[in-house]
Order: structure tokens, then sequence, then C-alpha cells
């Protein structure tokens, strides 16, 4: 028997996942035009299929192609149900103990040019459509129609994605500021999220895993600040919200730091070796959720610590290492799940490879970020360090941009 804390099973809600080793959402730009996925998006979750996590998270699927973030992202509209189902079939092929999860989300102020960008409050921007009260209270209808999706699908249940700067979390900040019942206190802030829950419950069966990712914002006004312009930190409304969650009946919740909408700025807290100290400001926020509630907590930032060769303090790897940090905090009751996103992509099999003791046959994530920089730039994304596909798309990227770069120089001295 396996005597690892990783290893043991889990419950949510009615249904149970194999261990508690997680991967989280991971958005690729590899969809086709409808939003279903290609045969590179079944590769990939072919691959993390076979890692054996206890959960898979599939990654931001869009309500609506009207407002998106990525040119190929994923859709969860009633068309997309065969699709969709593809995914579901291809991990259960591999892995039928594994859950399965659907992020469903909509981009908001965060999508892409190539749609249409609306925001919950006023930007600034007037190119920028500030949603009307009924724009809002449809796109309730769209999440809880995105949730019947998904069960159609046969997916296990869904991540209600309220992280990021994305809709979901930019109509519970502070800097929302809303007359219109949907803004102002903390309680017109939640009506979006409490309505759009209720409608999903109506939706789907009782068995159905509903829960969401929630995140603190490092921006001002941001979800866990002190103030509509405010970039001081104040948890209150953070740990407040995941209390509402509880009463909501909502089955987990997915801790994370950071606004990755905003990645080419400051306000990223993603651990790295410029900033390895931020792996414990996941590790507070979501040991501060899990004293909070009952439900399950599922942790992030886990990804940096790899074989323990990192910056963080100290000099002996085995206690920097993920392993260490994640038997650590499960142990300690800091969190009852713990998750990847990078590190599965650098290693499609790194949960079982960590469950079987095959540490040594990793390949770590080196937290670069490059599969980042792909997929802002709208390009398909993957690991650049180890999968060649990826390491030659980031090649010609680069490549793209050093030549648009040479080109304003040229502009600019004549």
């Amino acid at each position: 028997m396996n005597k690892l804390h990783m290893a043991q099973p889990i419950r949510l809600h009615t249904k149970t996942a194999p261990n508690r080793i997680v991967y989280h959402p991971m958005e690729c730009c590899d969809a086709d035009e409808r939003g279903d996925p290609t045969d590179l998006t079944l590769e990939r979750y072919r691959k993390f299929a076979e890692g054996k996590p206890g959960l898979i998270f599939v990654e931001g699927c869009k309500v609506t192609k009207e407002s998106h973030g990525r040119i190929r992202d994923l859709g969860v509209e009633p068309h997309n149900i065969k699709g969709m189902s593809k995914i579901v079939d291809t991990i259960r092929e591999v892995s039928p103990g594994t859950l399965i999860l659907f992020q469903i989300s909509h981009d908001g102020r965060r999508s892409g040019s190539f749609s249409r960008v609306v925001s919950v409050y006023p930007t600034g921007d007037p190119d920028i459509h500030v949603l009307t009260t009924d724009e809002l209270v449809a796109i309730e209808d769209m999440f809880a129609q995105s949730a019947w999706v998904v069960e159609q699908a046969g997916g296990d249940g869904i991540d209600f994605k309220t992280c990021n700067g994305y809709l979901g979390s930019e109509v519970l900040r502070p800097a929302n500021t809303r007359s219109d019942g949907y803004g102002g206190s903390f309680e017109n802030r939640t009506r979006f999220f409490r309505e759009t829950v209720d409608k999903m419950r109506k939706r789907v069966s009782n068995n159905f895993i509903l829960g969401a990712r929630i995140s603190r914002e490092v921006i001002p006004g941001g979800v866990g600040s002190s103030g509509s312009d405010s970039c001081e930190e104040d948890l209150s409304e953070f740990v407040d919200f995941a209390r509402l969650m509880e009463q909501e009946r909502m089955h987990y919740v997915s801790v994370h730091v950071s606004n990755a909408a905003y990645f080419a700025e400051k306000w990223v807290q993603m651990p790295t070796n410029k900033n390895p100290q931020d792996v414990f400001v996941h590790f507070r926020l979501t040991r501060m959720i899990k004293e909070a509630v009952s439900m399950p907590v599922m942790g992030a930032g886990y990804s940096y610590l790899g074989n323990g060769k990192n910056k963080l303090t100290g000099d002996k790897p085995e206690m920097k290492s993920f392993t260490y940090w994640a038997e650590k905090n499960l142990e300690e009751k800091s969190t009852d799940m713990v998750g990847v996103g990078r590190q599965s992509f650098a290693d499609p099999h790194f949960a079982r490879k960590i469950l079987d003791g095959k540490v040594d046959r990793i390949d770590y994530c080196r937290t670069c970020q490059d599969c980042f920089r792909l997929v802002t730039h709208q390009e398909r994304s993957g690991c650049v360090v180890y999968d060649k596909r990826y390491k030659e798309s980031y090649r010609l990227l680069q490549q793209k941009q050093r030549s648009e770069k040479d080109n304003r120089g040229s502009r600019t001295c004549t």
C-alpha cells in the first residue's frame, strides 16, 4: 500500500478521486474554429490521463464565442457536446478512475480584439462595452447552460472560473462599483455568482460536482484588496467568499494567487526563479481558506518546486521539493489536494511517476514561462523545453517578434 498522503483517495461530493494530485486547467489555443478539440487537443489529454492524476481539469472552456480570449479556445455550448465527449472518452479510456471537471469561463474584458470585449464596470476605455443588467443575467444563463453541456458530454462536474481577471472574478472586485445591484457591497458583488450557481443547480443532476477556482488578484482594486483602487492586501472578503461558496453548497474550492491575464505586467505571483518565495504566498492563502471551510480545498504553486534544486532558501533539496511540500501540506491539513499546471506540460506522466516513487525519471518544469508566452500570442501552447513542436513554435515566435521590432526601428529612422 502506498503510504504517501498524495496517494490517498478523496471524496468530492458523491464521487471519489483515486489520489490527491490535480492537473490544473491550462489553456493551449489548439481547438478548431467551432471550439471543438482537435487531434492535438485529444493527444494532450490522452497523455495527461496516462499520468493517472486524481483529477484533470479541462482548460477554460468558453460559455460563448461572442467574447473570448483565444482564437482557438475550447467552447462549451450545445454544439460542442460531441467534441467535449471526445475529451471525456479519451481520458476515461486510459484512466477510468480519474475525475474530469471542465473549467467554464466568460472572458469579459480579457476577450481578444477579434471578439466583443466587454466589462462588468467602466474601464476608462470607450471601446470596451460595459455590460447592462440584462446582459449580465443572460451570461448567468450561459454558464448554467454550459454546466448542462458538460454533464451531457459525460463530465463529472465543472469549475466556475472566478479567477485571474476573467468576468467571474471581475464582478467580485472591490473596483466593481456598479449601481444596479451587481456592484458596490460584497453582497451585491457576489449576486452574479449566487444566481449563476442556483441556475446551474437547476440544470444538472444531484451527483454533478460544482466548484470554483478563486484567486487573490495582485492588481489595484482586485479580489483580496482593501478598496476599489488599492493594492493593499485585505483577505477578509477572499475568505468570506470561500465561506459563501460553502453556504451555496459548492463541493470544492481551488485556490490561486495572481492575475494570469496580466502576464506581461507586474501583477503576477507565479513562482519562478525570479520570485521563488511566491510559493509560500500560495501556500499561505490555501491554508487560510482550508481553515475557513470544510469542503475540499485544492492548492497551487507546486510546479516550481520540482526535485528541490530550486532557489528557495535552504541547502537541502529534499526539503524544497514537490514531494516534501505536497506531503507536508497534506499532512498538516493545509490543503486537501495538490495541483500542478506548468508541470503537467513538462511531464504529463508526472503524477504516476511521483506516486510510483520514480522521481528521478521526471522531466521537471523549468518555470521558464515560455508556454504562457506562446498562448498569450495566440500560438498553440505546450512545453518549450521538452516538446520539439513547441520549441520550434517558440523559435518562430521569437523570429517574428525580432522582425517586427526591426521593422518598427526602420520606420522610426526614415
